[in-house]
């Protein structure tokens, strides 16, 4: 810790936790005798409210070697130095060995959030190699002599930016999978773009997110309409499959998806490449060139990872099927539109004749009550709720993991305050925020809620033939905001 310490400077960044939690991959080197641990983000985000007098925050967004006898430090590598975009260094990591330049290699391979894939030396924690595996503008490069990334001017001290990798990284929690046969690792990727900006006078707050970040800077337009703020959500998300060579750090080839919050990988001995993707099917391709060779569906997203076993002679594959985590709460609607099945573990081999339960057909929606509020006050709930509501209940007030806000029954309209200000839902995970929020502020969060549900039924209600013309005028305003936001990046 005193290592640490000298890099933190300025601040009381022990009031508000610092980060660095240990919240998802380890692996264990038996040989070598070493625990490898991957470092997540800091808290707050931002580096100037969290260690104004600069320092690298060790052991922030890290791969850090202990032990794991006695719990001794041996070596550490930082991927991104002062931390300051939600850019982890929990995601998984792959021990091998690999020849480079000739020479075997024991090497330690991550692809973290903040888009740039790491070879490093595991026996030393010796910078190998490192390039971008998706878009990246916080930094041009990994200087090959220091190990360190150089930062471009895209940092958010003083104005908002537009960032690349978004807080969901290029690749989050979803495991990678390396394959020794091709020499291939293969990445549950995405590209997603992020307005970072200050909080503008910033407080620590029991209770909050305290991330030091305006999350307005995100926030839809007021009045915008639901259907077309989809189309642009989806058009500028992209995930895909890369395949990666990992000794000349490039990708050999990939497989788009039409979402950006796709499984983990497996790879398999029989060449063979498994993923559960958003839209709610798992997925069979070929290791060598990504060829799709089978598939089935599975009623809802998939953002787990597959696993394979034996028993008697038969190989299995199972995956956990249920749509979630962090972008599938924030994000709103589920790719795989219309079902929520809720999660469930599916098991699939060679020459099973199985069939999935038909689909329940979704309940009916409540009849909302009549709009009262004026427009200014909608708004105000509008802001409102995106800065206290979506991270769990969805952009827009669309959910499609817990509660959809605009589908709530008259009784629970009627204790509306009760449970946002008292907490009565408490008991089942939705605290009270009187706290942050005035009884006007819940009034202002209802009036909204109520013009989404309002709206629902508005957009439920239209012919199939407006609908779609709707839908292809959205796909191009889409695709120009998607255009406008790779420009800006």
């Amino acid at each position: 810790m005193e290592m640490a310490l000298k890099t933190w400077n300025g601040g009381e960044w022990w009031k508000v936790g610092g980060g660095g939690t240990a919240w998802d991959s380890m692996a264990f080197d038996p040989e070598l005798n070493l625990l490898y641990i991957g470092v997540g983000n800091a808290s707050p985000w931002s580096r100037w409210e969290r260690s104004p007098g600069g320092g690298d925050n060790l052991f922030l967004s890290s791969m850090v070697a202990l032990n794991p006898d006695t719990g001794e430090y041996v070596w550490h590598y930082q991927t991104t130095p002062a931390e300051t975009w939600d850019y982890t260094a929990t995601q998984h990591m792959i021990l091998a060995d690999i020849d480079i330049d000739g020479v075997t290699r024991k090497v330690i391979m991550q692809a973290p959030k903040n888009g740039f894939f790491y070879v490093i030396d595991r026996e030393t924690g010796e910078f190998i190699s490192a390039e971008n595996y998706v878009p990246v503008n916080w930094a041009s490069h990994v200087d090959p002599a220091t190990g360190r990334p150089v930062e471009t001017d895209e940092q958010f001290r003083d104005q908002a930016k537009m960032t690349v990798p978004s807080p969901f990284g290029g690749h989050n929690w979803q495991p990678m999978s390396y394959h020794p046969g091709t020499g291939l690792v293969y990445i549950p990727a995405r590209e997603m773009a992020f307005k970072y900006e200050r909080e503008a006078d910033f407080e620590f707050g029991k209770n909050r997110w305290n991330m030091a970040i305006n999350m307005d800077a995100m926030m839809p337009p007021a009045g915008i309409e639901p259907k077309l703020m989809r189309r642009i959500m989806k058009a500028m998300a992209r995930g895909h499959i890369s395949a990666w060579d990992p000794v000349s750090q490039r990708e050999v080839w990939r497989v788009e998806h039409p979402g950006p919050w796709d499984g983990g990988m497996l790879s398999t001995a029989g060449n063979l490449l498994f993923q559960g993707t958003a839209e709610g099917k798992l997925k069979a391709y070929d290791v060598h060139d990504g060829r799709l060779l089978w598939q089935h569906d599975t009623q809802s997203g998939i953002v787990a990872a597959p696993m394979s076993y034996s028993i008697d002679g038969d190989q299995y594959v199972a995956i956990m099927v249920g749509w979630g985590g962090a972008l599938g709460l924030a994000g709103g609607i589920a790719p795989h539109l219309g079902t929520k099945v809720g999660g469930r573990l599916l098991t699939f081999k060679l020459g099973a004749q199985g069939e999935l339960p038909p689909v329940p057909e979704p309940p009916a929606l409540p009849e909302p009550p009549a709009q009262t509020a004026s427009a200014e006050t909608i708004n105000q709930g509008h802001q409102l709720y995106h800065t206290y509501c979506n991270v769990c209940h969805g952009m827009g007030a669309e959910s499609a993991v817990i509660a959809d806000l605009r589908h709530m029954t008259p009784q629970t309209h009627q204790i509306f305050n009760n449970i946002v200000l008292d907490g009565a839902y408490s008991g089942m995970g939705m605290a009270g925020f009187s706290d942050y929020i005035t009884e006007d502020d819940a009034d202002a969060i209802h009036a909204y809620l109520i013009a989404m549900a309002h709206a629902e039924q508005t957009e439920l209600a239209e012919s199939g033939i407006w609908s779609n013309i709707k839908g292809f005028f959205y796909d191009i305003a889409g695709s120009l905001a998607a255009f406008y936001v790779d420009l800006s990046t």
